[in-house]
């Protein structure tokens, strides 16, 4: 917890473990540690000996002698020392604030340089920048922000709900050669793999506009609003802002989800059993996964009743093999010719 904003009644109450804080330290700011590949919350307490951090994952003390170099890339500052290396962002009640790393890396440099003590130094242009951060977050605090970004994510989500289906069997659509019928699969608008690639892709087009359109205030907002700062909102409606919060500040994340759902729709977009004369050939939508059967296979060719203005033959075609497996056109496009076409040529090589 942040003693600044602990001051002011901005920081949350800590019912967990909580850390004692050493009387002598000049600095106690509350971090996330990377150590390695885990991501910790810690307390960072800064005095004349050197840094220590305090949290569940970790506990370290680096005299400042041992910190031998100290750099700032991404919002984390990276601190190497003999038993090796440690990425720290500043944390403001829980949430990484990436504008402190450089002011936090000043503080770090002058505990090196042993003049820490100096209170009108990096600690004093720290503890503005964490009043800037409140400032900052007060003029960005727009009710208006996740209203428009909750809103142009539903809308573009609907409109992608009926695009990507479409746009996937558009680019699958193949044309077989003469005398011959393709079976292509249709993908449903309410198939859980097309909405989750369409709204996760409408909310990240919403994210990068909004970041766009706001600049620096998208994030502050979303920042501030995670870590509970506003003022004026509560219930359901709080806990949308919180949720559109997350979504501002994980773009990219938002697009790898839509791209894996949108790859894991290939496949079924690809499917397609092609019929000829040489038999029927089914390929899975898959690199080298096909199947082909010979007319000898194929038992008995039915139709089946469809509902009303489903098909205008009014049937649709099953043909069974003599394995016990179907392959029917019900629920799926025929291209090539009519169904009753396909029918009368499935009728004659069967025989």
């Amino acid at each position: 917890m942040n003693e600044r904003l602990a001051a002011i009644g901005l920081a949350p109450r800590i019912d967990g473990q909580v850390q004692i804080a050493r009387k002598a330290a000049f600095v106690r700011q509350t971090v996330r540690v990377r150590d390695g590949r885990v991501d910790g919350d810690a307390l960072c307490e800064l005095d004349d000996g050197g840094i220590r951090l305090t949290g569940s994952r970790i506990t370290r003390a680096i005299p400042w002698r041992d910190a031998r170099s100290i750099a700032v890339d991404h919002g984390r500052i990276h601190v190497v020392s003999p038993i090796g290396s440690l990425a720290i962002m500043v944390a403001l009640d829980g949430v990484d604030e990436p504008e402190l790393a450089p002011l936090f890396a000043r503080v770090l440099e002058e505990g090196r340089a042993g003049t820490i003590g100096s209170p009108t130094g990096a600690r004093h242009e720290l503890a503005l920048g964490i009043d800037r951060a409140l400032e900052a977050f007060a003029d960005a605090d727009d009710p208006i922000v996740p209203l428009a970004i909750g809103v142009f994510t539903v809308l573009v989500g609907l409109v992608l709900v009926a695009a990507v289906p479409s746009a996937l069997q558009v680019a699958a659509r193949i044309q077989p050669d003469p005398g011959a019928f393709a079976i292509l699969p249709r993908i449903a608008f309410f198939d859980p793999r097309a909405i989750v690639a369409a709204f996760a892709g409408a909310a990240a087009l919403a994210v990068v506009a909004g970041r766009l359109a706001l600049g620096r205030a998208a994030t502050t907002w979303a920042r501030g609003t995670l870590r509970g700062w506003h003022r004026n909102a509560y219930g359901l409606e709080a806990t949308a802002r919180r949720a559109i919060a997350r979504l501002m500040l994980a773009p990219r994340l938002l697009a790898a989800v839509a791209a894996v759902a949108v790859l894991t729709l290939v496949p079924s977009a690809f499917a397609r059993t092609v019929v000829d004369a040489g038999g029927i050939h089914e390929a899975s939508g898959l690199p080298f996964l096909s199947h082909d059967r010979s007319w000898a296979e194929v038992t008995d060719v039915v139709p089946l009743a469809v509902g009303f203005g489903e098909r205008p033959e009014g049937f649709d075609t099953a043909l069974d093999f003599s394995d016990g497996a179907r392959l029917s056109t019900r629920g799926r496009d025929l291209v090539g010719g009519s169904e009753r076409g396909f029918f009368d040529f499935a009728k004659t090589h069967a025989r």
